[in-house]
């Protein structure tokens, strides 16, 4: 939590940092921080950063509104010809702030101690940015080896949000739009690709089609019920023959919010032939597990 308290000040402190650099350069000691950037802008920006601990889908929704107010009236647009290099210094310390916040290091996954040493402890395809951790492991039935699951434990970090409303969603929906998901899924692809006979995956050549909405859903750990949005992904090969792609398996993705920037992540692969595609289609033996922790 220090981390996170640590990376939100710094966001915070954009604004009076634009201040001083703005003061420092011109040596103009009349200049008011109050209306560095015109009246009440200053007061202004600075709540817009606030109510990034309140705001679901953070800088993705406050940012747009308090850009869209300072249009909103003849004098605000007066105020952004006279003011307009000062709110875009301002406006890029901020964003930056948010950029650098989202590589400080995050804590250790969720690891069950019924699950054994991870088979993996990192991910190299995972991008550098947003900082993330990672284990993996792969549980194989051992009268039949078809059976598996690779699952994936991971802390992300999540410059755009620091607060916890919807803010799995927020970020598996920044992952889809950006394409992030599937980078952080080639390392299970690759894993699933060595178990599944005649039948080979690249991992450089897959797609995730998601099966209808996210769906909520009670899990049942034995530390009680927990209520979690569950997304299902259909994988399909895409370097065969076929232009539509070859089903190949399934993937279920739940999430935990956190106050700070972080959320908790678990992830299961599952090959098209396991048993619980049908029977446990939420994977919910192995999500119980990973809750408790």
């Amino acid at each position: 939590m220090a981390i996170d308290a640590i990376g939100f000040l710094l966001v915070l402190v954009s604004i009076p940092l634009a201040f001083g650099i703005l003061r420092l350069v011109s040596k103009d000691d009349s200049l008011e921080f109050v209306s560095f950037m015109g009246e009440r802008s200053t007061l202004y920006a600075i709540l817009g950063l606030v109510l990034l601990l309140v705001i679901p889908y953070g800088v993705f929704v406050v940012l747009p509104i308090v850009v869209a107010l300072s249009f909103a009236s003849p004098a605000g647009r007066l105020d952004w010809t006279e003011f307009r290099n000062r709110r875009l210094m301002a406006g890029f310390l901020v964003l930056l702030m948010l950029g650098g916040f989202g590589f400080m290091p995050t804590d250790t996954p969720r690891a069950p101690e019924d699950w054994g040493e991870p088979f993996a402890t990192e991910n190299p395809y995972a991008p550098a940015w947003p900082s993330s951790q990672q284990y993996t492991w792969v549980f194989v039935e051992p009268l039949d080896p078809t059976n598996f699951e690779v699952v994936q434990s991971l802390v992300l970090r999540t410059p755009h949000q620091h607060n916890p409303f919807l803010q799995v969603e927020s970020s598996i929906w920044i992952s889809s739009l950006l394409g992030m998901q599937e980078s952080r899924m080639r390392q299970a692809i690759d894993l699933a690709d060595e178990r599944i006979p005649l039948l080979r995956i690249d991992s450089e050549a897959f797609r995730l089609d998601q099966k209808g909405e996210a769906q909520s859903h009670t899990f049942r750990p034995s530390s009680g019920n927990v209520e979690l949005n569950v997304w299902v992904y259909e994988c399909y090969a895409t370097s065969g023959a076929d232009p539509e792609g070859t089903y190949v398996g399934e993937v279920v993705i739940v999430g935990q919010s956190n106050w700070g920037g972080t959320i908790e992540l678990l992830v299961v692969v599952r090959p098209f032939s396991h048993d619980g595609l049908a029977s446990d289609p939420y994977a919910e033996s192995i999500v119980n597990q990973w809750l408790v922790v």
